[in-house]
């Protein structure tokens, strides 16, 4: 305890039992009890409606997600679906049609018959 500013010792002595614990000089009147406990609060009301809330933009991401989802996986089922279409009538043709091959041949990796001359023109290159 602190005595500083304290004149009178026997009004000191007196008031010993209801000083603050926080230091001399604050005087605290008879039945206040001094420093009083903290109260336990409770959550306002609004923290169910919070709580409520947030669990249903969850769900509705969630669900939002999942549809999205859905719709792309059912989009990309009939693109797939049509290229797969596609791949089977090419498969069919090239069984069907043997001369099918040689085209390709051709084409795509530049074969030529025997006494045929093959003949690339490339792009010009200007000065």
């Amino acid at each position: 305890m602190r005595l500083v500013g304290i004149l009178n010792l026997g009004s000191f002595l007196s008031k010993v039992g209801e000083m603050s614990p926080r230091g001399a000089g604050v005087y605290i009147p008879p039945g206040t009890g001094g420093i009083s406990p903290k109260k336990k609060t409770r959550p306002p009301k609004s923290h169910w409606i919070r709580g409520v809330g947030v669990f249903w933009l969850a769900g509705f991401l969630f669900w939002g997600l999942s549809y999205g989802l859905c719709r792309y996986q059912k989009g990309m089922l009939v693109h797939l679906k049509l290229e797969n279409q596609r791949l089977s009538a090419r498969i069919e043709a090239l069984r069907k049609h043997p001369e099918l091959y040689e085209e390709i041949a051709r084409k795509k990796y530049g074969y030529v018959k025997e006494n045929e001359r093959l003949i690339i023109f490339g792009k010009e290159k200007r000065p």
